[in-house]
């Protein structure tokens, strides 16, 4: 029986081999190699050669009677141990319900910006019920010489604009990035609506109060009121969309008067008002006095 042997070579020698001419006579079968053909037929001498590369499958021995197939030439069958599976869910599943994997969201009963552990996070609100919420706060900016008042007198004109309308405008954005300045702000609350005032001080009104618990203006050279007010339907407050809105618009004023007047003094910011929520409606008790009068535009 002959045996072809070309494991060692590949299958292309084998295929280039078949493709040979059948017109070979015998004295060229010395020379198949050369074309790659399969490794030889029955030489005991090239069996020997290749014995390293070529295993023949085992036989199994002939039996005799009474006598047992040794176990190796039996087929093998593998156990699969399904109560051990499912032990091993069993504990999982217990230890996932003893071991939440989130952490917990409980805030401390006195400052919610704190968990139960004392460490700062997000307050979580989404147990709080849709509520219409309106906030308003208000600061002040006080000139040091009485040249910012007479521009501003005079139209409020200056090289970069118009003071009342720019600082307005920069309120109104000021509210809207609050989440992006305040770290514990939830971002995305649904404002309905800003509404910023910019109002004129004249220098006549340094003696009257304006709401700083009994205390007083300086405004020997006069100064500037801002008024924001910040409406939402949400779960969260917008207080301090309020307070930044009226710092945004502080800020601008003191950057378009600066080249007359580098010691202005932004100060006073505070909330006045709040509706909405658990704590309801809440005003302070001189914000009638301050939030208005003195305006001179």
């Amino acid at each position: 029986m002959t045996e072809l042997l070309w494991r060692s070579r590949g299958a292309a020698p084998l295929l280039s081999s078949l493709r040979c001419s059948r017109s070979y006579s015998t004295h060229h079968a010395a020379r198949i190699p050369s074309c790659n053909p399969i490794l030889l037929i029955d030489n005991p001498s090239l069996r020997n050669q290749h014995s390293s590369n070529y295993k023949s499958t085992p036989s199994i021995p002939r039996q005799t009677p009474g006598q047992r197939i040794p176990r190796s030439y039996l087929p093998q069958s593998r156990h699969h141990h399904t109560s051990r599976a499912n032990n091993n869910n069993e504990s999982s599943t217990n230890n996932n319900t003893t071991k939440p994997i989130s952490l917990p969201t409980t805030p401390d009963p006195d400052l919610p910006h704190l968990n139960a552990s004392q460490n700062v996070h997000m307050t979580k609100i989404s147990s709080k019920p849709i509520t219409s919420r309106l906030a308003t706060a208000t600061c002040h900016i006080q000139f040091s010489n009485p040249r910012p008042w007479e521009i501003l007198r005079d139209g409020g004109m200056t090289k970069k604009g118009d003071v009342f309308s720019v600082a307005r405008i920069a309120g109104i954005m000021a509210a809207k990035r609050t989440p992006d300045i305040i770290p514990l702000c939830h971002p995305g609350i649904g404002i309905t609506g800003v509404e910023v005032d910019v109002e004129l001080v004249g220098p006549e009104a340094a003696s009257a109060k304006h709401g700083d618990n009994g205390g007083k203006w300086d405004l020997g050279h006069g100064g500037m009121r801002v008024v924001a007010s910040v409406s939402c339907e949400g779960r969260t407050g917008v207080e301090m969309e309020a307070m930044t809105a009226t710092m945004g618009a502080a800020l601008t004023v003191y950057d378009m008067l600066k080249a007359v007047d580098k010691g202005m003094v932004v100060q006073g910011v505070r909330l006045l008002e709040k509706k909405g929520g658990k704590s309801g409606h809440w005003v302070r008790e001189d914000s009638t006095s301050s939030s208005r009068g003195g305006s001179e535009k």
